[in-house]
């Protein structure tokens, strides 16, 4: 008895006891803001965060020629996938339910982050078996990532094409929105989370929306979308894996072991240029820049991976980043 009375375990369950007495007291006494609050917090901190963390992975790759610490790799993705979830949970509760191109420009944004981490993922885990289920969902992933960017991009382009409104447009988006919804007689309803990234894609914006909304079709706004849909196809790699799984991996780490140990941090610096123009999209509907400079910044944010890219291959020139992107083979 006296040695269990006095065993350094004991005390430490001791411990626990008053602390979730504690705990249970306090918590529902404290007010820390609305539910909406926390995760525009969180979305907010965690955005922070992987603006800094992926480009000090890439940064210590590129001058130490290895890879930096596990858990920096498995914190940078955690903090993205939040942004990223965040982020959506948002969508329905800061976006006007009749500003369709704008809803359609956050899910494609929401869903071509995460296809990033998919694509990261695939480089780091992928010659593992058991990562193998994963690496497949991300494949599919991908394709209906790719769907959204360029369904957006299309559709935009047709609204450019055809509104005689467009073909009078002349200040390139400078200014704010001329009108509101409540003055042109659009109204608010509620929407969910998975109206977003379903029938958003597909619904017919009102002709009295190209008045109001903050994502017109215009010329700043269509090469925009169509970068970024360009840009999502860098993801189509993950199809490789959907053809040959770990063993593809495995060949292609062999064949390429520089690119290899480079591209998990580079399809995290995509995600974050990705998270970046979201961003740039987040303060036009906050109206604390215009469509055009968030359009500019947005197109800025993409040559992030590119301008990374270039350097890499002047530092690898035995390597090359296109053959490695086409590769077919599964093995030898």
């Amino acid at each position: 008895i006296t040695q269990t009375f006095f065993n350094w375990k004991f005390f430490l369950m001791l411990t626990v006891v008053p602390y979730f007495v504690s705990i249970v007291w306090a918590l529902p006494n404290t007010k820390i803001g609305s539910w909406k609050s926390l995760v525009s917090i969180s979305h907010r901190l965690c955005g922070v965060c992987t603006l800094f963390l992926p480009m000090g992975l890439m940064l210590y790759e590129n001058i130490f020629d290895s890879h930096p610490h596990p858990w920096l790799y498995y914190l940078s993705t955690l903090l993205i996938c939040f942004n990223c979830v965040f982020g959506a949970v948002l969508i329905p509760k800061r976006i006007p339910s009749y500003d369709i191109p704008t809803i359609r420009a956050f899910g494609v944004g929401v869903t071509l982050g995460l296809s990033f981490v998919g694509l990261s993922l695939m480089w780091y885990f992928g010659d593992n078996p058991w990562y193998a289920p994963i690496g497949y969902l991300f494949s599919l992933f991908t394709l209906y990532t790719i769907f959204c960017a360029w369904n957006d991009s299309i559709q935009h382009i047709y609204t450019n094409y055809t509104s005689p409104y467009y073909k009078s447009q002349l200040d390139l988006d400078y200014f704010s929105p001329p009108k509101t919804g409540n003055e042109v007689g659009l109204k608010n309803v509620k929407y969910s989370l998975w109206e977003v990234f379903t029938s958003y894609f597909f619904k017919k914006a009102d002709p009295r929306l190209q008045k109001v909304t903050v994502t017109p079709s215009s010329a700043a706004v269509v090469f925009t979308v169509t970068m970024t849909a360009v840009f999502a196809l860098t993801s189509l790699m993950q199809l490789h894996y959907l053809a040959c799984g770990p063993e593809g991996m495995i060949y292609r780490k062999q064949l390429y072991p520089k690119i290899s140990s480079w591209s998990p941090y580079q399809s995290l610096l995509a995600a974050v240029a990705n998270n970046f123009g979201t961003f740039a999209g987040t303060l036009v509907v906050q109206k604390k820049t215009s469509t055009f400079w968030g359009a500019f910044f947005n197109t800025i944010g993409l040559l992030i991976p590119v301008v990374s890219a270039l350097a890499f291959q002047l530092r690898v020139p035995q390597e090359s980043l296109i053959e490695s992107t086409f590769m077919l083979h599964c093995n030898a």
